[in-house]
């Protein structure tokens, strides 16, 4: 069965939460182009593949953005057993034809939302935007003041608007004070760099705690020492051991315990997630699942293709959103933390096998597929590790918020 390259981008909503996720997809072979609108063949391609998926194991329980050909929209035939999760997207280059309007209809009456996508207001349009339940801008392609017309245009209608392609803090802002419901772009993962600032204590003691925690040459006695120097953390890392995440068959009660069954390894990663999941504040928690997601995508790749630097390669993932949690440069944060030199340049350079790895990790995420064509992977085996990376880190991120 052929399946889609497939990634999510998260909507966020006016408190920082996750409202939905767009799911992006392409054909996986990576020479291919992009789906003809009139393909019967490319739409079964697509709903085959989010059937045999789940929505649910990539969205999570959050809605799903979802843009589909106009084939899909007029041909009652393909239409999809999609759950209520689904968010049918119509895309910019579609007209409001008289199959078009009818298809839509079809699709409400069904129970179907409809986004309208990279929205521009044309009178023309109108029955589009009397139809939608979301009205996506894309604020890359218009100047402030047109924005700001857009609004006006269209907040007659009843719909709720989403800001798309947001790349940066300074435009979130803007797009916030104009009262836009939804938030959509990569900007989250970037750090704020208002003005150069210190690290509050309180984060430079655990930076201080991950350096020590990586050092290549920490045996067993110097690592439960370092942890039961500090209750919190012992007592947050043995409940996250003992809960359903880990499906343990026995229950661990030390963090020597923890130590021997997990190995020193392991552990030192999952410590460094408990830690990096302290430092939030004011981020979204969507910056450490972007991590984990990267840190296990990379973690698998590394297991089929380079297993002698598998142990590396999660720390690495986990550890390149430092910079959107801590609002300071990479290379700084890199001063203040001892690691390896492999791990530092796959971080700041992309070095060595690495930081391929993790560039490649990185491409798939944003849905730069395309630069995926030189890579000795398999695009299936890039769907499929990104497909258990998400389900993992959704997963560990319920039981790490429940702990």
């Amino acid at each position: 069965m052929d399946h889609l390259f497939i990634a999510r981008q998260p909507i966020y909503n006016r408190d920082q939460g996750v409202m939905a996720y767009e799911l992006l997809y392409r054909n996986n072979d990576i020479n291919m182009a992009n789906f003809s609108d009139g393909d019967q063949a490319s739409c079964e391609t697509i709903l085959n593949t989010f059937m045999h998926i789940g929505i649910d194991n990539i969205a999570g329980s959050a809605l799903a953005f979802i843009n589909l050909p106009r084939e899909f929209i007029i041909n009652e035939e393909l239409t999809p057993m999609f759950n209520e999760q689904a968010v049918l997207e119509v895309l910019e280059d579609i007209k409001p034809d008289k199959d078009v309007i009818e298809g839509i209809k079809r699709l409400k009456a069904e129970g179907y939302r409809i986004a309208l996508d990279d929205f521009i207001f044309q009178e023309e349009l109108i029955p589009f935007i009397e139809l939608a339940d979301f009205i996506k801008i894309d604020i890359h392609a218009l100047n402030k003041d047109q924005i700001k017309q857009q609004l006006l245009l269209l907040k007659p209608y009843p719909v709720q608007f989403i800001a798309e392609k947001i790349e940066t803090h300074e435009m979130y802002r803007f797009c916030y004070e104009l009262d836009f419901d939804f938030f959509q772009g990569y900007f989250f993962s970037y750090p704020e760099m208002l003005k150069k600032r210190s690290l509050p204590s309180n984060k430079l003691v655990i930076l201080n705690l991950i350096q020590k925690l990586q050092n290549p040459d920490i045996d067993s006695d110097e690592l439960e020492k370092i942890l039961i120097q500090d209750i919190t953390l012992s007592y947050k890392l043995l409940r996250y051991i003992n809960s359903a995440s880990f499906g343990l068959r026995t229950e661990v009660n030390s963090i020597k315990d923890a130590i021997v069954l997990l190995g020193i390894s392991k552990l030192k990663n999952w410590i460094s997630l408990i830690m990096m999941s302290k430092i939030i504040d004011s981020k979204p928690t969507e910056v450490i699942v972007t991590g984990m997601i990267r840190g296990k995508m990379c973690e698998l790749l590394a297991e089929k293709y380079h297993p002698d630097i598998k142990h590396q390669m999660f720390v690495i993932g986990l550890f390149s959103v430092l910079d959107a949690l801590m609002d300071q440069p990479m290379i700084d944060l890199l001063d203040t933390v001892i690691l390896s030199t492999e791990i530092k340049l796959a971080l700041l350079d992309h070095k060595g096998p690495q930081g391929e790895i993790y560039n490649y990790v990185l491409q798939y995420e944003k849905s730069n597929w395309n630069e995926l064509n030189n890579s000795d992977i398999n695009s299936e085996q890039f769907i499929q590790s990104y497909l258990t990376a998400v389900h993992w880190a959704d997963e560990n991120m319920l039981s790490l918020l429940k702990n």
